[in-house]
């Protein structure tokens, strides 16, 4: 990877990882409740993420000169993107849009239990398809560059969706009310009840960078174009 590669992508995922930071904290007491202006930071923070994996997989160059640009795999790729894009934005019908379903889904009443455990139970299917879209985004665009680069992509996608499980694990919180003379310490069983969907997020999370960065590792041999640095 060149200089001028490497500084894009370097670059491009702080700006993707900070402002994402930013919107998820935003987000803190549940998701996607948070208002279309919220939405597109954190559409634009993943596509800045998704972009540098992409630079990054075009240091892989296709050593048989066969083609793989069918069109299924474009059409795979534009599917990725879509979900990327919509996942934020669909109300699925699990948790507090249970019961709008499927009437008056653009304004559903946000009456979820103030705990992660009520966030989360509305905001797994628009994870998860996130982190899908993601995954799919990477490892077809590897296809498209070479076959030796199918496996750092999905090594790639699976780094940025543990990334973005993480943050949203560590943002969406609960505070209890208590009156000006405090209130007592929560046991630990107490703890967990109210955080146990954020541990399982943030787990999942760091269970899916440990896992893309060793892909990475492994993927050495399929031998990326090797350029000066300063070329």
């Amino acid at each position: 990877m060149n200089l001028r590669r490497l500084i894009a992508v370097l670059v491009l995922a702080a700006v993707g990882a900070f402002f994402f930071f930013l919107s998820g904290f935003a987000y803190a007491g549940g998701f996607p409740s948070g208002g279309f202006e919220l939405t597109f930071i954190a559409d634009v923070s993943v596509l800045c993420l998704l972009g540098a994996s992409v630079i990054a997989l075009m240091s892989f160059k296709n050593p048989d000169k066969v083609s793989h640009r069918s069109k299924m795999t474009y059409a795979t790729l534009f599917l990725g993107l879509f979900l990327v894009l919509v996942a934020f934005l669909i109300p699925f019908p699990v948790g507090c849009n249970l019961d709008a379903w499927p009437y008056n889904l653009t304004n559903v009443s946000h009456g979820c239990p103030a705990s992660p455990e009520g966030a989360w139970s509305t905001i797994w299917p628009n994870a998860l398809t996130t982190c899908f879209g993601v995954i799919l985004v990477t490892s077809v665009y590897g296809r498209l560059r070479s076959r030796n680069a199918v496996i750092p992509g999905l090594g790639m996608g699976l780094i940025v969706s543990g990334f973005l499980l993480l943050v949203w694990g560590l943002s969406i919180g609960y505070s209890t009310s208590c009156p000006g003379n405090g209130c007592p310490p929560l046991t630990g069983s107490q703890w967990w009840s109210l955080f146990w969907p954020d541990v399982t997020a943030e787990i999942m999370g760091v269970l899916c960078m440990v896992a893309g960065t060793v892909i990475l590792f492994a993927s050495r041999g399929s031998r990326p174009e090797v350029k000066s640095v300063w070329g």
